[in-house]
Protein backbone atom coordinates (compact mmCIF):
# COMPACT_ATOMS: atom_id res chain seq x y z
CA UNK A 1 0.00 0.00 0.00
CA UNK A 2 1.35 3.85 -0.85
CA UNK A 3 2.12 5.16 2.70
CA UNK A 4 3.96 8.25 1.91
CA UNK A 5 3.66 10.66 -0.99
CA UNK A 6 6.62 11.32 -3.81
CA UNK A 7 6.56 13.76 -6.38
CA UNK A 8 7.14 13.21 -10.14
CA UNK A 9 9.73 14.52 -11.27
CA UNK A 10 9.43 12.76 -15.08
CA UNK A 11 12.87 14.51 -16.42
CA UNK A 12 16.30 13.74 -18.14
CA UNK A 13 18.81 13.12 -15.40
CA UNK A 14 20.87 13.87 -17.77
CA UNK A 15 21.55 17.57 -19.37
CA UNK A 16 22.44 16.80 -22.75
CA UNK A 17 19.54 14.40 -22.85
CA UNK A 18 17.14 17.30 -22.01
CA UNK A 19 18.24 18.37 -25.54
CA UNK A 20 16.68 14.79 -26.93
CA UNK A 21 13.13 16.46 -27.05
CA UNK A 22 14.20 18.92 -29.45
CA UNK A 23 16.41 17.29 -31.92
CA UNK A 24 13.21 16.00 -33.67
CA UNK A 25 12.46 19.93 -34.30
CA UNK A 26 15.92 20.78 -36.16
CA UNK A 27 17.01 20.48 -39.71
CA UNK A 28 19.28 21.51 -41.93
CA UNK A 29 18.47 24.89 -42.76
CA UNK A 30 19.65 24.43 -46.49
CA UNK A 31 17.96 22.12 -47.04
CA UNK A 32 15.22 21.39 -49.84
CA UNK A 33 11.61 20.01 -48.82
CA UNK A 34 12.10 16.01 -48.36
CA UNK A 35 8.47 14.23 -48.63
CA UNK A 36 8.20 10.95 -46.46
CA UNK A 37 8.34 7.78 -47.89
CA UNK A 38 7.28 4.95 -46.23
CA UNK A 39 9.51 2.66 -47.57
CA UNK A 40 12.33 5.20 -46.48
CA UNK A 41 13.01 5.74 -42.38
CA UNK A 42 16.09 8.60 -43.15
CA UNK A 43 13.16 10.32 -45.40
CA UNK A 44 10.43 10.31 -42.58
CA UNK A 45 12.60 11.97 -39.76
CA UNK A 46 13.91 14.02 -42.49
CA UNK A 47 10.44 15.67 -43.14
CA UNK A 48 8.99 15.77 -39.84
CA UNK A 49 11.86 17.76 -38.68
CA UNK A 50 10.94 19.99 -41.40
CA UNK A 51 7.57 20.55 -40.83
CA UNK A 52 7.96 21.29 -37.18
CA UNK A 53 10.73 24.24 -38.44
CA UNK A 54 7.83 25.29 -41.10
CA UNK A 55 5.05 25.94 -38.39
CA UNK A 56 8.02 27.59 -36.55
CA UNK A 57 8.88 30.31 -38.98
CA UNK A 58 5.16 30.76 -39.82
CA UNK A 59 3.98 31.04 -36.23
CA UNK A 60 6.36 32.75 -33.93
CA UNK A 61 6.14 32.58 -30.23
CA UNK A 62 4.47 29.35 -28.57
CA UNK A 63 0.88 29.57 -28.87
CA UNK A 64 -2.41 26.96 -28.75
CA UNK A 65 -2.99 27.28 -32.23
CA UNK A 66 1.09 26.08 -32.59
CA UNK A 67 0.99 23.71 -30.00
CA UNK A 68 -2.22 21.76 -31.71
CA UNK A 69 -0.26 21.96 -34.94
CA UNK A 70 2.77 20.62 -33.89
CA UNK A 71 1.49 17.67 -31.79
CA UNK A 72 -0.82 16.98 -34.79
CA UNK A 73 3.35 16.72 -36.64
CA UNK A 74 4.26 15.26 -33.45
CA UNK A 75 2.07 12.57 -33.66
CA UNK A 76 2.39 11.47 -37.22
CA UNK A 77 6.10 10.09 -36.18
CA UNK A 78 6.24 9.46 -32.80
CA UNK A 79 4.58 6.10 -31.62
CA UNK A 80 3.94 6.92 -28.39
CA UNK A 81 2.16 3.90 -27.25
CA UNK A 82 4.89 1.67 -28.07
CA UNK A 83 7.36 4.64 -25.64
CA UNK A 84 5.04 4.14 -23.09
CA UNK A 85 5.08 0.44 -23.19
CA UNK A 86 8.84 0.30 -23.41
CA UNK A 87 8.64 2.95 -20.24
CA UNK A 88 6.24 1.03 -18.07
CA UNK A 89 7.78 -2.45 -18.96
CA UNK A 90 6.31 -5.39 -16.87
CA UNK A 91 3.45 -3.12 -15.72
CA UNK A 92 2.36 -2.33 -19.39
CA UNK A 93 0.87 -6.51 -19.12
CA UNK A 94 -0.09 -5.80 -15.71
CA UNK A 95 -2.51 -3.28 -15.99
CA UNK A 96 -5.85 -3.03 -17.67
CA UNK A 97 -6.81 -1.53 -21.21
CA UNK A 98 -8.20 1.79 -19.39
CA UNK A 99 -5.66 2.33 -17.11
CA UNK A 100 -3.12 1.33 -19.78
CA UNK A 101 -5.13 4.18 -22.58
CA UNK A 102 -4.75 6.36 -19.75
CA UNK A 103 -1.21 6.38 -19.26
CA UNK A 104 -0.29 6.59 -22.78
CA UNK A 105 -2.01 9.77 -22.82
CA UNK A 106 -0.90 11.27 -19.78
CA UNK A 107 3.03 10.49 -20.59
CA UNK A 108 2.47 11.37 -23.97
CA UNK A 109 1.22 14.77 -22.92
CA UNK A 110 4.27 15.48 -20.40
CA UNK A 111 6.30 14.30 -23.47
CA UNK A 112 5.11 17.14 -25.77
CA UNK A 113 4.73 19.85 -23.07
CA UNK A 114 8.81 19.07 -22.98
CA UNK A 115 9.11 19.09 -25.99
CA UNK A 116 7.42 22.29 -27.25
CA UNK A 117 9.72 23.86 -24.64
CA UNK A 118 12.34 22.86 -26.27
CA UNK A 119 11.16 24.07 -29.57
CA UNK A 120 10.66 27.94 -28.18
CA UNK A 121 14.22 27.98 -27.56
CA UNK A 122 15.81 27.08 -31.19
CA UNK A 123 18.58 29.08 -32.55
CA UNK A 124 20.61 28.28 -35.30
CA UNK A 125 21.04 24.63 -34.67
CA UNK A 126 21.89 22.61 -37.57
CA UNK A 127 21.18 18.53 -37.82
CA UNK A 128 22.60 16.03 -40.03
CA UNK A 129 21.85 12.66 -41.05
CA UNK A 130 22.51 9.07 -42.29
CA UNK A 131 20.71 5.99 -42.21
CA UNK A 132 22.82 3.46 -40.00
CA UNK A 133 20.58 0.32 -40.02
CA UNK A 134 17.66 -0.92 -41.80
CA UNK A 135 15.88 -4.65 -41.54
CA UNK A 136 12.45 -5.40 -42.45
CA UNK A 137 10.06 -3.11 -40.16
CA UNK A 138 13.19 -1.68 -37.99
CA UNK A 139 15.67 1.02 -38.64
CA UNK A 140 18.19 3.50 -37.09
CA UNK A 141 18.89 6.93 -38.29
CA UNK A 142 22.18 8.44 -37.16
CA UNK A 143 22.38 12.09 -36.53
CA UNK A 144 24.44 14.89 -35.56
CA UNK A 145 23.55 18.21 -34.14
CA UNK A 146 25.92 20.89 -34.32
CA UNK A 147 26.12 25.08 -33.93
CA UNK A 148 24.51 25.13 -30.42
CA UNK A 149 26.25 25.47 -27.45
CA UNK A 150 27.20 22.29 -27.01
CA UNK A 151 28.13 20.40 -29.72
CA UNK A 152 28.36 18.34 -31.75
CA UNK A 153 26.00 15.77 -30.17
CA UNK A 154 25.28 12.34 -31.65
CA UNK A 155 21.43 11.21 -31.55
CA UNK A 156 19.87 8.06 -32.42
CA UNK A 157 16.60 7.43 -33.66
CA UNK A 158 15.05 4.28 -33.71
CA UNK A 159 11.82 3.46 -35.69
CA UNK A 160 9.29 1.13 -37.14
CA UNK A 161 6.96 0.09 -39.14
CA UNK A 162 3.23 0.83 -37.86
CA UNK A 163 0.42 0.40 -39.87
CA UNK A 164 3.00 0.98 -43.04
CA UNK A 165 4.33 4.36 -41.79
CA UNK A 166 7.62 4.46 -40.03
CA UNK A 167 7.49 6.00 -36.42
CA UNK A 168 9.75 6.87 -33.96
CA UNK A 169 9.52 4.48 -30.71
CA UNK A 170 12.89 5.13 -29.27
CA UNK A 171 16.00 8.21 -28.93
CA UNK A 172 19.17 7.68 -27.68
CA UNK A 173 21.68 10.81 -27.32
CA UNK A 174 25.28 10.40 -26.21
CA UNK A 175 24.62 6.82 -25.50
CA UNK A 176 21.50 7.80 -22.72
CA UNK A 177 18.29 6.41 -24.31
CA UNK A 178 14.93 8.44 -23.57
CA UNK A 179 12.80 5.29 -22.64
CA UNK A 180 15.45 3.57 -20.04
CA UNK A 181 15.58 6.96 -18.25
CA UNK A 182 11.95 7.76 -18.31
CA UNK A 183 11.44 3.70 -17.01
CA UNK A 184 14.07 3.92 -14.15
CA UNK A 185 11.96 6.92 -13.23
CA UNK A 186 9.00 5.50 -13.13
CA UNK A 187 10.13 2.21 -11.79
CA UNK A 188 11.22 3.66 -8.72
CA UNK A 189 7.94 5.83 -8.37
CA UNK A 190 6.08 2.67 -9.10
CA UNK A 191 8.07 0.83 -6.22
CA UNK A 192 6.73 3.18 -3.49
CA UNK A 193 3.27 3.94 -4.82
CA UNK A 194 0.27 2.58 -7.04
CA UNK A 195 -0.12 2.75 -10.80
CA UNK A 196 -3.38 5.00 -9.77
CA UNK A 197 -1.42 7.56 -8.09
CA UNK A 198 1.56 7.53 -10.69
CA UNK A 199 -1.67 8.37 -12.99
CA UNK A 200 -3.40 11.08 -10.91
CA UNK A 201 0.80 12.48 -10.27
CA UNK A 202 1.33 12.45 -13.82
CA UNK A 203 -2.63 14.93 -14.53
CA UNK A 204 -1.71 17.19 -11.72
CA UNK A 205 2.11 17.52 -13.35
CA UNK A 206 0.57 18.28 -16.78
CA UNK A 207 -3.21 19.93 -15.65
CA UNK A 208 -1.95 23.24 -15.81
CA UNK A 209 -0.96 22.79 -19.82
Amino acid sequence: MFTAPFRVVLAPKCVVLSIVVMAFCICLLTSRAVAANVNDPLATVKAGTKQVLDLLKENPGISPSLKQKTRAVVDRYFDFQTIAMRVLGPQWRQQPPEKLKAFTSEFSRLLFDAYIQKIEKYTDEKIMYKLQEKQGDYAVVDAVITGGQVGPIPIVYYLHLKKGIWKVYDVMIEGVGLVTDYRDQINDMLSRSSFDDLLKQLNEKIAPN
